[in-house]
């Protein structure tokens, strides 16, 4: 052994092992931490309180402007990823919200090519989906369908009377 140099036990390299361990999770734990609160600090600006953010992140949506479209339309994080889910952006899927439409309900409109409003009026009109398919193929619009039924038609039936120039 050299003259002036302490020879190391192993409980030194034991702490000094641990040390570094404890380092290698401190050190990247604290930086998430500091990632985290700047994160949700660009958020605070925005109107998210630090429990709001992490709603919407859990919710999937991690984008503070995502989250700012959807709740400006009065949408909650889970009923929003829900609708995002189906790929239905945040206009529309407050038309059909405000329309009285689950997003099951929508999905369905949808599936036959009805829009929001269009799908509202048949509604308002008490059609059903099918119905509503039934007379839309015979190029009705929702109250003049609504006429004709109350006459007791058909939409093939008041198709072909219309065209002969008859009105319910």
């Amino acid at each position: 052994m050299a003259k002036g140099k302490k020879q190391e036990g192993n409980g030194s390299g034991i702490m000094r092992f641990i040390f570094y361990l404890a380092l290698s999770f401190l050190i990247p734990y604290s930086s998430g931490i500091l990632i985290e609160k700047a994160v949700i600090k660009s958020w605070e600006d925005f109107g998210f309180t630090p429990y709001q953010a992490r709603q919407w992140w859990e919710s999937g949506i991690r984008s503070r402007s995502v989250a700012i479209s959807w709740r400006s339309k009065w949408f909650e994080p889970v009923e929003a990823a829900a609708w995002r889910t189906m790929k239905i952006p945040p206009d529309e899927a407050k038309e059909w919200k405000d329309g009285g439409f689950s997003l099951a309900d929508a999905m369905e409109w949808r599936r036959y090519a009805f829009a929001p409003t269009l799908a509202s009026g048949w509604r308002k009109v008490e059609f059903s989906l099918g119905d509503a398919i039934g007379w839309r193929k015979h190029s009705f619009e929702p109250e003049e369908a609504a006429k004709w039924r109350g006459s007791g038609v058909s939409p093939m039936t008041a198709a072909e009377e219309r065209r002969g120039g008859r009105v319910p």
